[in-house]
């Protein structure tokens, strides 16, 4: 692609993305890339969720992560009151400046993940850096209090009696729920990397495979819905996508099904509660939005990428490869229940 018309795409891309609200604009990432997964299984040679859902117009480096970027812009300027409002379509402002700032940042999202995807492949979820890089830049330029904000006197920054949070209804202070929820999220998703990945091979069709890791993560996105009608649902579209790194990371290496399945529900608790503190850190205190799941994302994926398997953790020929999700699986179980009394005895 030609580079004006790159820059001209993805500055176009950024700018309606704002004006749709960067909850809007993942949502229709999310919508097109089932339909995606639809159309590689019935042997379409187009790979939509490459090309559209994830390429130009539609991609969270050109559209869902300028868009926040756009929004933190416009609560600098005042137009809107919330800076954490993802679900607000900023187009309703009337500002052509925030539909500039989506798009300008759009061009840096598009450029900063093909840098990172050349220069350090196969190292990290190169998407997920690239919005959570955007979001703290933009954060620091138009909030008010840094990239960690400042925790108000009585209060905590972590702690399961902290009294803010990301999702006040989920937190990793409600201990037993939060674990199995996390697992639970996970082990789907490693499942249907499995049963896509041994379809791939009954219809030699490694597309299929190679999008394995879409499913899950595409549907939750697609229930955030849920949270524009003001309900208070779960956020686990990291959950899943991390599961499904999970699960990828094992299949890949050739380990059982078992092992598959295992790796996937350690790694969906992993990112919930990465999600959750990290949340913690850079998202909760000061104005401006760095997207929890996308620094959940980020992080995780390092450890199913690179960090698990230079260990030698998803070695097919040892036990190992089963052995140590249950290990991550029980140490996590321990801390559930730990931070679980813990927030039963503050609230007593």
């Amino acid at each position: 692609m030609d580079v004006l018309i790159t820059i001209l795409t993805a500055f176009i891309s950024g700018a309606l993305a704002a004006a749709l609200g960067a909850l809007g604009s993942v949502i229709l990432t999310a919508l097109v890339s089932i339909i995606g997964v639809f159309a590689i299984m019935a042997g379409c040679e187009f790979n939509i969720i490459s090309e559209i859902a994830f390429g130009m117009f539609l991609g969270p480096q050109v559209a869902f992560g300028p868009a926040l970027c756009a929004m933190n812009y416009a609560w600098k300027r005042g137009y809107i009151e919330d800076s954490k409002g993802l679900a607000f379509p900023l187009g309703s402002l009337q500002k052509a400046d925030v539909l500039v700032v989506g798009g300008i940042f759009a061009v840096a999202g598009w450029y900063l993940n093909v840098a990172l995807g050349t220069y350090m492949p196969g190292m990290f979820d190169t998407v997920a850096a690239a919005i959570v890089i955007l979001n703290m830049i933009s954060k620091v330029m138009f909030g008010n209090e840094g990239l960690i904000g400042k925790v108000p006197e009585g209060d905590k920054r972590f702690g399961v009696t902290s009294k803010n949070k990301w999702l006040p209804h989920m937190t990793y202070g409600h201990g037993y729920s939060y674990w199995l929820f996390g697992g639970a999220v996970g082990f789907i998703s490693a499942y249907l990397v499995y049963v896509l990945s041994e379809f791939s091979k009954t219809v030699n069709n490694p597309m299929i495979a190679g999008v394995s890791f879409v499913p899950v993560w595409a549907i939750t996105v697609v229930f955030l819905i849920l949270m524009c009608c003001g309900l208070p649902c779960p956020v686990l579209h990291h959950i899943g996508l991390v599961g499904a790194y999970g699960g990828q990371m094992a299949y890949n290496a050739g380990c059982s099904e078992i092992s598959v399945l295992l790796w996937g529900f350690a790694f969906g608790i992993f990112a919930h509660y990465a999600g959750d503190l990290l949340a913690d850190l850079f998202f909760v205190y000061g104005e401006g939005y760095v997207d929890p799941p996308s620094l959940s994302m980020l992080f995780c994926s390092v450890f199913a990428f690179v960090i698990c398997p230079a260990l030698g953790l998803v070695n097919p020929d040892s036990a190992i490869s089963v052995a140590a999700p249950l290990v991550i699986i029980a140490v996590f179980a321990v801390i559930a229940v730990i931070t679980e009394g813990k927030l039963k005895k503050a609230e007593v």
